[in-house]
């Protein structure tokens, strides 16, 4: 299944229904190119009963980021979710609750677009 892109309301509607990615588990952050990010996360969908998926996420058109090692990328502190932002012109992806301020994450991806495709859940 390709990448969908991310509208308002899809995004408000998917991130409901893995409650902000609480509790979840980063699984990887892979650059696609000098401008692409994806990043997966397993989480909670509460569509299918609570069970467990991945949902991959790829920002195109980065032009500011704040990451990781992969060795501490996977000891962040999701319990508070994630944050995803969309407007016309930007996207925003932060670990942790930062509604209007993505950029004072620990850690945040800002770009032009954003989607995101839904994956088997990686043990």
């Amino acid at each position: 299944m390709p990448v969908k892109p991310l509208s308002a309301s899809t995004l408000k509607n998917l991130l409901e229904r893995i409650d902000f990615a609480r509790q979840g588990e980063i699984r990887s952050l892979a650059p696609q190119s000098s401008t692409s990010i994806e990043i997966r996360f397993s989480v909670q969908d509460i569509a299918r009963g609570y069970d467990w998926i991945d949902v991959m996420f790829r920002i195109d058109g980065v032009n500011d980021a704040k990451l990781v090692s992969d060795n501490v990328l996977r000891s962040l502190d999701m319990s508070e979710g994630i944050t995803v932002e969309l407007t016309p012109n930007s996207a925003a992806l932060a670990i942790g609750s930062y509604f209007g301020r993505a950029n004072e994450a620990l850690f945040y991806i800002l770009g032009t677009s954003i989607g995101y495709e839904e994956l088997p859940f990686s043990a």
